[in-house]
């Protein structure tokens, strides 16, 4: 049974992990492997029949050298059996965060600390970005093997000629909104007429903003848009502008801890089509070569999602085990806000989301052109699907 387990796991190896792995080194341990238990087989079958055989012609003293000799054989032969099993290394694979560590990674970490990679075939790398716009084009260039983005950033770099497809999701919600400070009036969106509102990345925020203030009837001309870069809580609350763009788990909880009211306005209530925050994407051009390791990665992330769900405390210490700097009140309260939002299953949103948001963006032009959804994504390596 055992030899039947390697020898099924070797053939899955061979046909279809190839992501950073030597795939010549896979068919000489396959054949060393067999090659070599086969010889251990036979030796076996000879001592068996040896020993019947010499039991009526030769003296004991000479039975019990053969056999000794035998036994040392057979030994070497396991012995060379091991090391080339040994051969046999899982694959590793590079995955890349959206952005700096935070709450909304919980899953991956805890399918990594828990071993749920390891234990579906794989050894995955968990990589950081220098800059957030980084992972899309990485991922499309082939230099990492995986990347977390935004469904929005995956959209628009499609659009970009860049073949990157979707295979999965972590966080199936948007986060996005616009926040504002109920001490300073601003208790419905409404009240953002004639006010200043911040924002970070152009052009996609200031046309997410226009959305939704234009469903409750406000008009560009009655509001002021101010860039003001990355410090966008500092300028909140130092009353730099009125409202900035937030992510109902960061900045909200934030400004909360900092002794203020948040009124928050969540962008899919006001116009905005629904978004999946954190997809997984992968190079469209090597993902079906890539088949068997993209399942295994999605199989181990689909169970750190159930055992976050499952057992979220643990979950949440496993978190700050890897980032202990991590371990605060803040972190804590996004990740109370995040947990519901995670994609169970990893499983993406229906094709008539993404088709409404595709459109929205090429209405919007943010985009040039409209691709077949069957091209943007796909589920083939989510688990429960067939191979």
């Amino acid at each position: 049974m055992e030899l039947k387990k390697m020898l099924n796991r070797a053939k899955r190896l061979k046909t279809g992990l190839q992501m950073n792995f030597d795939v010549a080194k896979l068919e000489s341990g396959i054949t060393c492997f067999v090659l070599s238990f086969l010889r251990a087989l036979r030796v076996l079958r000879g001592e068996f029949f040896l020993s019947s055989v010499l039991r009526e012609t030769e003296p004991e003293a000479t039975i019990h050298s053969k056999r000794q000799g035998t036994k040392k054989l057979i030994a070497a032969l396991l012995l060379l059996v091991g090391m080339c099993v040994s051969g046999l290394a899982q694959p590793s694979m590079q995955v890349m965060l959206d952005f700096f560590p935070n709450p909304n990674h919980v899953p991956l970490i805890v399918a990594a600390r828990q071993g749920f990679f390891s234990d579906e075939g794989i050894d995955v790398e968990i990589v950081v970005p220098a800059n957030p716009s980084d992972p899309i084009k990485l991922v499309a260039a082939g230099a990492v093997d995986l990347a977390l983005t935004p469904q929005i950033n995956l959209l628009i770099a499609r659009d970009a000629g860049l073949p990157v497809i979707a295979v999965g999701s972590l966080v199936g919600s948007p986060l996005g909104g616009l926040l504002g400070l109920k001490e300073n009036g601003i208790l419905s969106l409404s009240d953002l007429r004639g006010r200043r509102i911040g924002y970070s990345l152009a052009p996609l925020e200031p046309i997410l903003w226009r959305t939704m203030l234009a469903s409750v009837g406000i008009e560009e001309g009655q509001y002021e848009l101010i860039n003001v870069g990355f410090n966008t809580v500092l300028s909140l609350l130092s009353g730099k502008v009125d409202a900035i763009g937030a992510f109902r788990n960061f900045e909200v909880p934030q400004v909360s801890l900092a002794g203020h009211d948040p009124a928050f306005f969540p962008e899919e209530d006001y116009g905005v089509p629904h978004t999946e925050e954190i997809m997984i994407a992968a190079n469209a051009d090597t993902v079906g070569r890539d088949a068997a390791v993209m399942r295994a990665f999605l199989a181990g992330l689909a169970r750190g999602i159930e055992f976050t769900l499952k057992h979220p405390q643990e979950a949440f210490q496993a978190f700050v085990s890897a980032y202990p700097d991590l371990n605060d009140e803040l972190n804590r309260r996004s990740y109370e806000i995040t947990l519901p939002l995670y994609s169970d299953g990893a499983r993406l949103g229906p094709a008539a989301e993404w088709d409404a948001l595709q459109n929205y963006l090429f209405e919007n032009g943010l985009i040039k052109s409209k691709s077949d959804i069957t091209t943007l994504y796909t589920e083939a390596y989510l688990p429960g699907k067939k191979e």
